[in-house]
């Protein structure tokens, strides 16, 4: 029994753990499966992490090639730049066009170029001498052509042309000048007030034409002829106009030194090519006239119609087109445009200019131009906006192209015409001779001091000094303002008139039709204007001139024979009361010695008054042709100073 027992608890012990170990059989093979997971994922997350750090690693160096290559396209659009702005202040740089491409660095890995161009702005007047400069710096692979990194740098800059009379500054030369020089004889041409290159009667006028400035003529000057007097009657008449009109220093009796004052009918020294006649040398003796010969013969040089239909600013820069015009202009105001900014209206064959034309710029005509109508105003371009503000600095310094420029010109004898600036002709000017005749307006006359300063063009603003009551005045041209000035030279004290276009009586301030600067005080009237006159401010050259006479002045014999006498005979009465003779001259002015004769005399007598005016009292420095501007060569003597200069208006970079 006991033997029995103890095998049933040893078999009931085999079967405990048999159990246990069963147990323990089953719980050991999922932790290993867990175990293998846990790895299995470790693992991965050391590749994963291994691949991120790779690649991370990969993209920093990608980008640190990167902006390496974009640091050598930056560094080499500057370069670029530089070398550009280097460029445009040398003779090398050929103009707008100019395009160049340049190495700037290479390796195996790629390489690094800089492409430069230009281009002009001019979307304005004001912008007309600004350019835009670019600079693209370029790295390419050198294992694909289509990776690239670029970088573009703008720079505009704005031509900075050295002037003459200009205010030289550190660094600056006065030799230095980028004005183009002017053909031929001009730039002596210029500083005549009147030039005649050809011709047997090189200049022929008639009282009441004036001309303020020097003269040259080629041959001889027929003047005062056409009133029919006798020779006796026109010495009288001559010698009185020199008399009254001329006054030298004290104890000077040199016609070089003289001083010739308004309305003598030249104010200035006469150069003759061919030694002047007996008869003219009597003349100018008589009026008191300076006169000299000259060996030296000068010409007035060909014109190239071609360099104004098409023309550039400067050299160098972009290429611009004259407006073209029909052969008659009237009610039209013609102004510089982006497009045009010299103003140049071209015009092949003649030319008729009737009322109401404006033209700022230079009026160019192959044939013969015929100025008829009223209120025609012809000024060359002052380099100044609308409101008068200057686009550029020293405006005044600027250069301008004459303002008409044509093989003939006629002003009519009813014309009212006004020219500011020069007037080349190949051919004849003829002109002049109106009769004096105001409109029908009230008679109104002021006098005072005033100043002036120009505005837009063609207007000035004339300010006056003391008070005066402007509401009488009409803003529509009958009335005018005569503003006195001093010329150099024989030329004393003269002046020009300025038709009234507006009037502000609180600030007593006119707007006058004309440009004039002014600064100190200086005599004015105001009165009609008169509606027959021609005025000319600028230089003259043409072969011959013809200035026609004023009809009223031509009398005949016999009226002209009562006239002297019955002056004489006034001057005796007046000797033997006691009173001082009166000229000649005066004695005609005065329409009280006409009684019994027409309206005209008994309204305005006969009178040296002129209808037709030449004055060359400012200098300006006119160009003959475009362009205005060229590169200044310096040479071995200034070679620093070769070149164009400009300043910088903006900088931009871009990706």
């Amino acid at each position: 029994m006991r033997t029995h027992r103890k095998q049933h608890v040893a078999f009931a012990r085999g079967d405990g753990s048999a159990n246990e170990h069963d147990r323990n059989q089953s719980g050991c093979a999922p932790r290993s499966g867990i175990s293998l997971i846990l790895v299995m994922f470790a693992l991965s997350m050391s590749l994963v992490l291994t691949y991120s750090f790779i690649q991370t690693q990969s993209v920093q160096t990608q980008i640190s090639a990167n902006g390496s290559r974009r640091d050598l396209a930056r560094n080499a659009a500057r370069a670029g730049i530089s070398d550009a702005l280097n460029r445009l202040n040398s003779l090398d740089w050929a103009g707008v066009s100019d395009r160049y491409r340049r190495p700037f660095q290479a390796d195996d890995d790629g390489e690094c170029t800089y492409t430069v161009s230009f281009e002009a702005v001019g979307n304005s007047l004001s912008s007309v001498l600004e350019l835009n400069v670019y600079s693209l710096g370029v790295w390419t692979s050198a294992e694909n052509p289509d990776m690239k990194s670029e970088h573009q740098i703008t720079a505009r800059v704005r031509l900075v042309p050295r002037l003459k009379g200009r205010t030289i500054l550190p660094g600056d030369s006065a030799a230095a000048t980028d004005q183009i020089s002017n053909a031929g004889d001009f730039d002596r041409i210029k500083g005549y007030a009147l030039f005649a290159e050809q011709g047997y009667y090189s200049l022929n006028f008639d009282p009441a034409t004036r001309i303020d400035g020097n003269l040259w003529l080629y041959d001889r000057l027929h003047m005062f002829t056409d009133p029919t007097w006798s020779s006796t009657i026109r010495d009288t008449y001559l010698t009185d106009v020199g008399n009254r009109f001329v006054t030298f220093p004290a104890g000077s009796t040199s016609l070089s030194e003289a001083t010739i004052s308004t309305p003598h009918p030249i104010a200035g020294n006469i150069t003759f090519y061919n030694y002047p006649s007996y008869s003219i040398r009597d003349d100018l003796s008589d009026l008191k006239v300076s006169w000299s010969t000259t060996t030296e013969r000068l010409t007035i040089p060909s014109t190239d119609y071609s360099a104004f239909t098409s023309y550039q600013l400067y050299e160098g820069g972009p290429l611009y087109q004259a407006e073209t015009v029909n052969s008659s202009l009237y009610n039209q105001t013609l102004k510089p445009t982006p497009a045009n900014p010299l103003g140049i209206f071209y015009r092949s064959g003649n030319l008729s200019i009737y009322d109401n034309v404006t033209i700022q710029g230079t009026l160019v005509c192959t044939g013969k131009i015929y100025f008829v109508g009223k209120q025609i105003h012809l000024t060359a371009f002052n380099w100044k906006d609308d409101s008068g503000q200057a686009f550029v600095t020293d405006a005044q310094l600027w250069p301008r192209l004459p303002c008409v420029v044509a093989d003939d010109a006629e002003f009519s004898r009813y014309s009212q015409s006004t020219v500011e600036g020069a007037i080349v002709c190949q051919g004849t000017v003829k002109g002049g001779g109106g009769s004096i005749s105001y409109p029908s307006a009230l008679d109104l006359k002021l006098s005072g001091t005033a100043t002036a300063a120009s505005i837009g063009q063609p207007y000035s603003t004339v300010t006056l000094q003391e008070y005066q009551l402007l509401s009488s005045l009409s803003t529509d041209g009958n009335y005018a303002i005569w503003l006195e000035t001093t010329g150099s030279g024989n030329t004393g004290t003269t002046g020009s008139w300025y038709p009234i276009v507006g009037f502000d009586n609180n600030r007593q301030q006119l707007t006058v039709r004309g440009e004039i600067d002014q600064a100190t005080p200086t005599a004015y009237r105001i009165q009609r204007h008169k509606q027959v006159l021609t005025q000319v401010r600028g230089p003259v050259c043409a072969e011959t001139f013809d200035f026609y006479r004023v009809n009223e002045w031509v009398l005949n014999s016999y009226l002209w024979s009562d006239r002297k006498s019955t002056w004489d005979y006034q001057n005796d009465l007046r000797k033997a009361l006691g009173f001082s003779e009166i000229r000649f001259s005066e004695w005609l002015e005065n329409p009280g010695n006409f009684l019994g004769w027409d309206s005209y005399y008994l309204t305005y007598g006969i009178s040296l008054e002129p209808t037709l005016q030449i004055q060359n009292l400012t200098e300006r420095e006119y160009r003959w042709a475009p362009p205005l501007f060229q590169p200044f060569d310096g040479g071995d003597a200034n070679p620093d100073q070769s070149g164009y200069r400009w300043s910088m208006v903006d900088w931009q970079e871009s990706f």
